[in-house]
């Protein structure tokens, strides 16, 4: 087994412990915990988040903070000797870039001489950043995938520049990269009726079918090389960023039981589902089996040996930009995109989820599902068998493959399922039954059973 990837250690100086990345991280005093001094006495903030008026003033303290660690000069420098040396400004109507910002990056919008705008795309920084190493690799995985995606004609935006944090040869002083801003508004901020969404899945569909015709030959992100060349890499991390790189894989059940290993890792290290580290144990320790038996395909075990397919892994729908008449103008934030078996790249996805019945456990396709199907059955039938499969990727991978911060009752549902999706089974699920009869049948587990002793249950 490798040794396991940590995110943070215990604030404490006595405690060595890795921090629990779902429980242990404060939002009020911006500090890392492990599972046993995230509660009182050792830490006594409130429990409950920020209010509205507090989460605000903090998040516009910490992009002050940030943009007073840009040069704006050294930026608009670059951006001009890349753009024909255009004379080029910021945005003013937008001078901290919060009007685009997401999770992990602020925008700021850089004005040409002519009229044309760009992107500054800059990483955010603040107490949950990950480390210079682990965010560099983020940053050349994605500059990796656009070069990629331009070069295959699928709408996104174009790079121009990139710098990685604290290199000496980036006078920006920040992580940033410069790229195409793109006409258009998230889909996920609009409400478009059945005939709209008809038309967007068509448009859609049509990007599926231009990325199947460019297979890969692994299972795992791109990567840009010093001399600007483009190949397979590890896996960079999921769309949470919870576990580190692994892979790059030949195989898919290889991929799937490595992608269950992690969290298996990160469990016994307490770093995740630490209210319930047993019962995750279990639930992940299944999986990963499910993985080794190539139960994760349903379709011909020979597609588990590829091609493999470039996937975008936060697809929920903010990722896509449409115009007013809902076509497609643009596919962006492919932060921890990477290249996956072919079921999961073309079948169900979050944006065509119907989210409650993930969260509540039911099994079986939504209207969004069946819509994207119809939509490629006109262009692509091998792919519509995919868009049709069970969508137990889709499960894991939004819910628990998230692990934050997930109360039990949420976790137990999304595993129900997982259940009836991979076992194909309707029947009444009863966890406490399934539970005993895992630890009975793993009781020579070694790994469980040092958890179980660290966690006085035997």
């Amino acid at each position: 087994m490798s040794e396991t990837f940590r995110f943070w250690t215990c604030c404490l100086s006595e405690c060595s412990a890795a921090a629990a990345i779902d429980v242990g991280i404060c939002e009020r005093c911006r500090q890392h915990f492990c599972a046993v001094h995230a509660r009182p006495p050792t830490h006594c903030c409130k429990n409950d988040p920020l209010d509205d008026d507090a989460w605000g003033a903090a998040q516009t303290a910490e992009v002050k903070a940030l943009r007073r660690m840009i040069n704006d000069k050294n930026l608009l420098r670059r951006a001009s000797e890349r753009n024909r040396n255009l004379d080029c400004k910021l945005d003013p109507l937008d001078p901290l870039g919060e009007k685009r910002m997401g999770g992990m990056h602020i925008h700021l919008r850089i004005i040409f001489s002519d009229g044309t705008a760009w992107l500054a795309r800059i990483l955010r920084q603040n107490y949950t950043s990950f480390s210079d190493n682990f965010s560099n690799l983020c940053l050349k995985s994605e500059c990796a995938t656009l070069k990629w995606l331009k070069d295959i004609n699928v709408p996104s935006p174009k790079l121009y520049d990139f710098g990685l944090r604290n290199d000496p040869e980036n006078d920006v002083g920040v992580a940033y990269m410069l790229i195409e801003e793109l006409p258009g508004t998230p889909l996920l901020f609009l409400s478009p009726s059945e005939e709209q969404l008809r038309k967007l899945y068509n448009n859609y569909a049509d990007i599926l079918c231009t990325i199947n015709k460019y297979p890969l030959e692994q299972i795992g992100s791109l990567s840009l090389q010093p001399n600007g060349t483009i190949c397979m890499g590890p896996i960079v991390s999921d769309r949470s960023g919870t576990f580190s790189q692994m892979g790059p894989f030949r195989n898919a059940q290889e991929y799937y039981a490595t992608w269950a290993e992690r969290y298996l890792e990160l469990i016994c290290d307490r770093q995740l589902f630490t209210r319930y580290s047993i019962n995750a144990y279990l639930i992940f320790r299944y999986l990963k089996e499910l993985a080794e038996q190539g139960h994760w395909n349903a379709f011909e075990s020979s597609i588990d040996n590829g091609p493999f397919f470039l996937k975008h892994m936060d697809d929920k729908g903010d990722h896509i930009l449409v115009d007013e008449d809902f076509n497609v103008t643009g596919l962006i934030d492919w932060t921890f995109a990477r290249a996956v078996p072919i079921y999961e790249a073309f079948g169900p996805s979050l944006l065509t989820a119907e989210m409650s019945d993930i969260y509540e456990g039911k099994a079986g396709r939504s209207r969004g599902d069946t819509l994207l199907a119809e939509a490629l059955q006109t262009k692509n039938k091998h792919l519509v068998r995919f868009a049709g499969g069970p969508d137990l990727v889709r499960r894991f991978s939004f819910g628990l493959g998230m692990g934050m911060d997930m109360s039990w009752d949420e976790a137990v549902a999304l595993f129900r399922g997982i259940m009836s999706t991979a076992e194909e089974s309707r029947l009444e699920f009863d966890w406490d039954v399934w539970r005993q009869n895992r630890l009975s049948q793993w009781a020579g587990d070694v790994r469980l059973q040092e958890l179980l002793l660290k966690l006085g249950e035997i």
